[in-house]
């Protein structure tokens, strides 16, 4: 800890220094207090990710209650993807199925024109996809999936950025989990 420096005299004195190793030692405890520190926080994104999702497909219910209490439907599309087979939340039928929830909630099929029916839910800008024709996204930035036959009340999840049938426990539903 002490090191030898030469002062005006010409004498030798101890001046004050840290080894290499005590240097080591604060550099190894930083980096664990680091780690720890980054890894709360990605887990801190995780969850605010996670009740965002529950929170929007709770939105997204209650817009399609009002949607049916006005119209005695609730929006149907042809492509409705099915939960338990077609996982990925890029495909065709979830973007297809959201595309028709957009324009029915939304009033209508573009982002920034006015509504031609009534709107039942006004979506942030970051919620939208608003490429082509538009529809909801999660936050991970995947299309919610939509299912319904118009007469019961309709299916909606986010697949909580899994796109693997493995992971669908890992999803975010309208439906309780079993």
């Amino acid at each position: 800890m002490t090191m030898l420096a030469i002062g005006r005299t010409g004498q030798k004195k101890k001046a004050p220094a840290f080894t290499l190793v005590e240097l080591m030692g604060v550099m190894v405890v930083i980096g664990i207090l680091a780690g720890l520190t980054v890894g709360g926080a990605s887990a801190v994104r995780s969850h605010g990710a996670s009740s965002r999702a529950k929170a929007e497909i709770a939105a997204l219910q209650a817009a399609s209650e009002r949607y049916y209490a006005d119209n005695n439907t609730y929006p149907t599309n042809a492509a409705m993807p099915d939960p338990g087979k077609d996982v990925d939340p890029r495909g065709t039928s979830y973007t297809s199925a959201g595309t028709k929830l957009f324009t029915e909630l939304y009033g209508t099929n573009k982002l920034n024109l006015a509504p031609a029916t009534k709107r039942y839910f006004e979506p942030k800008a970051s919620m939208v996809n608003s490429s082509g024709n538009p529809y909801f996204l999660d936050p991970w930035g995947y299309a919610y999936g939509y299912n319904s036959d118009g007469t019961n009340a309709p299916l909606i999840w986010s697949t909580a950025g899994q796109t693997n049938a493995a992971s669908t426990n890992k999803w975010i539903t309208s439906w309780p989990k079993m």
